[in-house]
């Protein structure tokens, strides 16, 4: 077994993700994961990775070539893996948790823990969430709050919300917005076959089939479109073992025009799902940083979502905003988009391009490593040191935009290691 060099800091990766479904939070654990691996084997940062994980979790698409993986073999597995066998594995490594959880004997060890929060939707819609799994955060979020080394979030409506309920912990909680599109794991521009049973122009939603992400409303929408405008819909996603189960039928009359397809978990499939709809649908009651309606904007897909703090913070002017609480909005708002969809998609390829992966890769490494110096603005000049594509505002070109599918700061190299930051630039952070 390859031996950490204890030469430079080591951050140990918990790869409990792996082995669930993907879904939204296991989407970020696994983009992120190979955005680490990225910047510190491109760019020689000072920096020890190593993921720990069951035996047989599938790593190979993480395309890995600095991160050591280690597989920590067991009679369990899940939850109690991750209490009982992860922590022996950590050694003297600081311990990374991607997926809202993290060892309660790491937790109160002397070595450091940083835990990724992505939201606290259980407490908010605890409805769309079975029993076991409310009750199982709702014990550890303290325990994560109080002792966690640092706390990172993916918005700055999570982090009041975080600091609200523990107000002392303000100090150790760090914004990193997901990213967006991922270039590295899909490719994006490889033609792929047509699906003759769907043609383009279809009102698209993706996401859980849960009440917090709405699904009611959409469709409610997609059954009134279908009968008003013979509007196809495309809703992809699924439920699990944590969402609580959701009721409702297509009627009979619009039931060839609204089709369910399943979760949808291959990039490049997803990807053509996107590129072919008319708009997106996401009429969320709840978000924290969702991917979504960025994956949407990448491809020039028109993006519609709710008018809630979180989505405004995500999308900017980039979407059209309705209130998912009133049908006769949503189904304006659709109509207003695919009536007129050329200049949204525009903007959505602009404002998608400022979200990356890589961005926020060197944000969590700012946080685990308290490196406060290496600003984010700082990080993204290292990656485009020549300042191109990118405007004064972070934002790129409408000409680099057309010319690159992923923006350049993904693909940049940062010119300065992190670890070697003076001491005089954390002071003056």
């Amino acid at each position: 077994m390859t031996q950490p060099n204890t030469t430079q800091p080591e951050i140990v990766i918990n790869g409990r993700f792996l082995m669930q479904p993907v879904t939204g939070v296991q989407r970020v654990a696994r983009e992120l994961t190979s955005a680490l691996d990225r910047l510190v084997a491109e760019d020689g940062l000072a920096v020890t990775l190593r993921l720990v994980c069951e035996p047989g979790a599938p790593v190979a698409d993480l395309g890995l070539r600095a991160t050591t993986v280690e597989y920590a073999a067991s009679r369990w597995g899940g939850h109690v893996w991750e209490q009982l066998v992860l922590p022996g594995r950590v050694r003297e490594g600081h311990l990374l948790c991607l997926g809202n959880t993290a060892p309660f004997a790491s937790l109160h060890a002397s070595r450091g823990v940083t835990v990724m929060i992505h939201d606290l939707s259980y407490r908010q819609f605890p409805g769309a969430y079975r029993l076991h799994y409310r009750m199982g955060h709702r014990i550890m979020l303290p325990s994560l709050l109080r002792r966690a080394k640092t706390i990172l979030t993916v918005s700055e409506r999570e982090k009041a919300m975080l600091a609200a309920l523990r107000p002392e912990a303000r100090g150790r909680i760090r914004v990193a917005q997901n990213g967006g599109w991922s270039c590295a794991l899909a490719k994006a521009d490889t033609p792929l076959p047509e699906d003759p049973a769907q043609e383009p122009g279809y009102m698209l939603f993706v996401g859980s089939l849960s009440r917090r992400k709405n699904i009611h409303g959409v469709i409610a929408v997609a059954v009134r479109l279908a009968r008003e405008d013979g509007l196809r819909t495309l809703i992809v996603g699924g439920g699990s073992d944590i969402l609580a189960p959701i009721t409702g039928e297509i009627p009979a009359d619009v039931a060839h025009l609204v089709r369910f397809t399943g979760p949808v978990t291959e990039l490049d499939a997803l990807g053509r799902l996107y590129r072919d709809a008319g708009c997106l649908l996401f009429p969320s009651f709840y978000e924290a940083s969702p991917l979504p309606p960025i994956e949407a904007m990448h491809f020039g897909c028109p993006v519609v979502v709710s008018a809630i703090p979180a989505m405004t913070e995500r999308c900017g002017t980039a979407a059209i905003y309705c209130d998912p609480h009133d049908v006769d909005d949503m189904v304006a708002a659709v109509r207003r988009v695919l009536a007129d969809p050329v200049q949204l998609a525009a903007k959505g390829r602009l404002h998608a391009a400022h979200w990356t992966w890589r961005d926020q890769a060197a944000r969590v490494l700012e946080a685990v490593l308290g490196q406060t110096g290496a600003s984010l603005n700082e990080i993204a000049r290292r990656s485009d040191p020549a300042g191109e594509g990118r405007k004064a505002d972070g934002w790129m070109s409408a000409e680099a935009d057309q010319q690159t599918p992923c923006p350049r700061s993904t693909e940049g190299t940062v010119s300065s290691r992190m670890a070697q930051l003076s001491t005089s630039e954390r002071e003056r952070a």
